[in-house]
């Protein structure tokens, strides 16, 4: 087994270190291998900064979405109003038609207009079946407003969409605190994070994820800046960290509003919006509602 010693020598003082061949292959290979680790993880991140989207692109991705699905949701809408429109001309057809005449006869001419031209054989018969239709048709269309009702109040107040735009830098659930001693619920090293961080430059726009109410806005404690948005009366969402807050309690924000800014305030290493969906008080995997918006309008396409 062959040594070999390392000397570092000053002017006072001289360190020296012997080392097999065997444990200096070991710390070279450490060595390298945290070098490796440190390129990979700045590649990452250079390539996550990349495929940040900017929040212009993320607010009007929003907007063409909600554009269209309440085009979509109000076609039942449309319906009615045509069908309505067609029962007027439906009567106004009757109106010009003697119901007692018999096929064939003259109708009486309108003001200003010539002698109306005979009435074809079975045109009696042909409007009959044609106001059953307009009917049947109407009852149809108030059947699948007042279906479509319900999904338009549950979809205003459900968070559907991203808050703000960036890359995810922390998911839900079990994690190691980054401040090693407590993180954000205070339970030490190894804790329960409970929601979602996204990162971006500071002073990103963060956007409320659906119609709501704020019930809480301001300083928070180790959330830093923030505000807690009630959607209804079982689900709720919090955005932290903020650097500039927007809001006040009991303001009322439709999806899509700015309500601040992202931060880096309370307890945060780093600028990051962290983001939470709570349902009945507890907190639940935001990353499902991020894209929901778009999954709706994808299904409704396809129906």
């Amino acid at each position: 087994m062959r040594w070999l010693t390392v000397m570092v020598v000053f002017s006072h003082r001289t360190f020296r270190w012997s080392l097999t061949r065997r444990n200096l292959l070991w710390a070279i290979g450490l060595v390298l291998g945290f070098w490796a680790l440190a390129m990979i993880g700045s590649g990452y991140g250079f390539w996550a900064t990349k495929k940040i989207m900017s929040f212009g692109r993320l607010q009007q991705e929003t907007q063409d979405q909600q554009d269209q699905l309440r085009s979509s949701l109000d076609q039942a809408q449309a319906l009615e109003n045509e069908v309505t429109a067609l029962r007027k001309q439906h009567t106004e057809l009757m109106r010009l038609l003697d119901p007692k005449a018999p096929a064939g006869t003259v109708l009486p001419a309108l003001p200003g207009q010539p002698s109306a031209a005979p009435v074809p054989p079975g045109t009696q018969e042909k409007l009959s079946r044609l106001r059953q239709d307009l009917d049947y048709t109407a009852k149809q269309a108030a059947v699948v407003r007042s279906r479509m009702e319900p999904v338009i109040r549950a979809w205003s107040h459900t968070p559907s969409i991203p808050p703000t735009a960036g890359y995810l830098s922390s998911g839900f659930g079990v994690r190691l605190s980054p401040f090693m001693r407590k993180n954000e619920s205070d339970d030490g090293l190894l804790g329960y994070h409970s929601g979602i961080d996204i990162s971006n430059t500071l002073g990103t726009p963060v956007q409320v994820t659906a119609d709501g109410v704020v019930v809480e806005a301001g300083w928070m404690d180790r959330y830093g800046w923030g505000a807690r948005v009630r959607h209804s009366e079982e689900q709720e969402t919090l955005y932290a960290h903020l650097n500039h807050l927007n809001v006040v309690l009991g303001q009322k924000l439709s999806r899509g509003d700015i309500l601040g800014t992202m931060g880096r305030s309370g307890n945060a290493t780093g600028v990051h919006l962290h983001y939470e969906v709570r349902r009945n008080g507890q907190p639940v995997n935001p990353q499902p509602y991020l894209r929901l918006q778009r999954q709706w309008l994808q299904a409704i396409r396809k129906s």
